[in-house]
């Protein structure tokens, strides 16, 4: 008896290139967020005392990859809950899945510029 399983009876689930790209996008995205905040948050808590380049480096870098390898589990579960974009079920996006992602980008990126305004000031303030 060969523990091979038979090809027939599994049936190959791919991902399209469009749903690959819209992960990535997503997941490096949720990212940067996570990332900034966290490590604003670091630099605040940090007292003067021990602020310095190395200390604040090394809590961040703890911060970031402790954190991330959690996300990264649920993250990569709810998308396998999701149908949209697996080869094998053509299931095509509702038009409301579609407002919703083009809603979500156009915030995503509303989000950073406005990150970025309100960073460049306290920058060259220093």
């Amino acid at each position: 008896m060969s523990n091979l399983i038979d090809k027939e009876q599994v049936p190959i689930r791919r991902e399209t290139k469009r749903r690959t790209l819209v992960k990535s996008v997503l997941w490096r995205f949720i990212g940067v967020v996570w990332t900034w905040i966290g490590a604003y948050f670091i630099m605040l808590l940090v007292p003067p005392t021990y602020n310095t380049a190395a200390l604040i480096a090394t809590f961040i870098v703890i911060y970031h990859h402790s954190t991330r390898m959690i996300m990264y589990y649920f993250y990569e579960r709810i998308w396998n809950s999701i149908p949209w974009g697996k080869k094998g079920d053509s299931v095509p996006m509702k038009k409301r899945d579609i407002l919703f992602w083009i809603m979500g980008i156009v915030l995503s990126i509303l989000f950073v510029f406005l990150l970025i305004l309100y960073v460049t000031p306290l920058i060259k303030g220093k």
